[in-house]
């Protein structure tokens, strides 16, 4: 029998088939990458003149460091049109916009369940009143009929409230902060945005840092072309992987507290849910009534059949 994974496992084992696709990938980069590299450094003395240690060690790394990267985060863009057509920014939005649809698929999925259920008992409850309703419709029972529409009343504003507050609870339990009020402060909304777009934020920082880096070598005359250029890669590099780390780190931060969302965001949402609630009901009412209805017809055709028999039989025995 197949293993019935807990969400959190189901992120475990991703994460797990993810990594182990990036290395497979990650070697195989850096078998025609080594001996390319083995190559030119036998039969082209331009290449050897050319390059130093620094270079020919980001030539034999880069390579593989990026098939590991860009396969890890999505698996299954392994062939080479789709792979020249998919920005690495693109893709890791797309993953991001995926997982979160997946979780609110999952969370209205365990609400249309729950709301389900609580329609059956809401249904066996009606049941139970009618019930009710019918002994104090005897005689004799006026002043109780009084009394059982008074509580039937006031039990069914207790429901709707405790579905009002099941409701807000399961949103706040799906994965977000709620902020008092009806709009984000700005820390908030930059939260937001860190945590949907870090390779937007990262190329808008890195870029412009990069340039600024070179910009200063630039103006050092006592090194060589080749020197600045390497210089700023070195710098740039650290400057990137350093920005990279703590965006990711924020953005992993943000996917385990959840995202920002205000009072209004919570109501508009438990208002939709009420909303999916009572067309779910109605449409269960017109079922009902359909079925009674089409009841009803038998009866009366199976009536109007009796009849018909009887008035032969009495046709026949005259």
């Amino acid at each position: 029998m197949p293993r019935s994974y807990t969400p959190q496992e189901h992120a475990d084992v991703t994460v797990w088939e993810s990594m182990k696709a990036g290395f497979i990938s990650g070697g195989l980069a850096a078998i025609p990458t080594s001996m390319g590299l083995y190559a030119a450094m036998n039969f082209s003395p331009k290449f050897v003149k050319a390059t130093n240690w620094q270079s020919r060690t980001a030539l034999a790394i880069m390579p593989p460091l990026f098939a590991f990267a860009y396969v890890s985060s999505n698996p299954n863009h392994l062939y080479p049109r789709l792979l020249l057509r998919t920005l690495a920014a693109a893709e890791s939005k797309l993953v991001h916009r995926m997982h979160e649809m997946a979780s609110e698929a999952e969370h209205s999925k365990h609400m249309a369940e729950w709301t389900q259920q609580h329609v059956l008992k809401e249904h066996r409850e009606q049941l139970k009143r009618m019930s009710t309703q019918k002994i104090l419709a005897q005689p004799g029972m006026a002043g109780q009929k009084m009394i059982g529409a008074t509580t039937v009343g006031d039990t069914n504003e207790e429901q709707e409230r405790e579905i009002d507050a099941k409701f807000r609870e399961s949103i706040v339990n799906s994965g977000v902060r709620v902020v008092p009020g009806s709009s984000l402060g700005v820390h908030h909304k930059i939260a937001n945005f860190w945590q949907e777009n870090p390779f937007k934020i990262l190329a808008g920082i890195g870029i412009p840092s990069v340039l600024y880096i070179f910009r200063g070598k630039a103006g050092q005359e006592h090194l060589q072309m080749q020197m600045k250029v390497m210089h700023t890669r070195v710098l740039g590099q650290a400057t990137v992987i350093t920005m990279l780390l703590t965006l990711m780190g924020f953005k992993e931060y943000m996917d385990r507290t959840g995202k920002f969302i205000t009072e209004s965001d919570v109501e508009a949402r438990v208002a939709q849910m009420q909303q999916s609630r009572i067309e779910l009901l109605n449409r269960l009412q017109r079922e009902k009534m359909e079925h009674e209805k089409v009841a009803e017809q038998r009866r009366k055709a199976h009536e109007a059949d009796l009849k018909m028999r009887d008035a032969k039989k009495l046709l026949q025995d005259a």
